[in-house]
């Protein structure tokens, strides 16, 4: 009796071991390739974080758009603001990985918008939609 106890035991232990280590296997993830991991609109950027978080903004208000970037080292991302027909780019240096930025845009017209972000070889990374009343 005591050897099927001992048995049972060591089971036991070895599914544990084995169960964790395939949880680590599970969660590791290789990143490849440039990804927008975090991305947000808000009223303000303060502490590299974003402030007044929305969808929704004030005519003739700052619009910020805040994102988290993985897998980039020494590139530079486009930040394209989008209303109707107008396009308002601005270029933004990654100096790393993972990397915070930002960009603003005084929304001075009222509609839909958005907001996109492109790579080097103008790959859509991340779009957002947004109002302005």
């Amino acid at each position: 009796m005591r050897r099927y106890k001992l048995f049972a035991i060591a089971l036991i232990i070895l599914f544990q071991i084995c169960e964790g280590s395939m949880r680590v296997q599970q969660t590791e993830t290789i990143v490849t390739g440039i990804q927008i991991i975090d991305a947000r609109l808000g009223t303000d950027v303060k502490e590299r974080m974003i402030v007044g978080e929305d969808s929704t903004f004030a005519l003739n208000s700052k619009v910020f758009l805040w994102f988290k970037v993985v897998g980039a080292t020494s590139e530079t991302l486009t930040v394209t603001w989008n209303h109707g027909n107008l396009y308002f780019s601005t270029m933004l240096a990654i100096g790393g990985s993972p990397w915070r930025t930002w960009a603003n845009k005084l929304v001075v017209k009222p509609g839909e918008w958005s907001v996109m972000i492109t790579d080097s070889k103008e790959n859509v990374l991340k779009k957002i939609n947004f109002n302005v009343e």
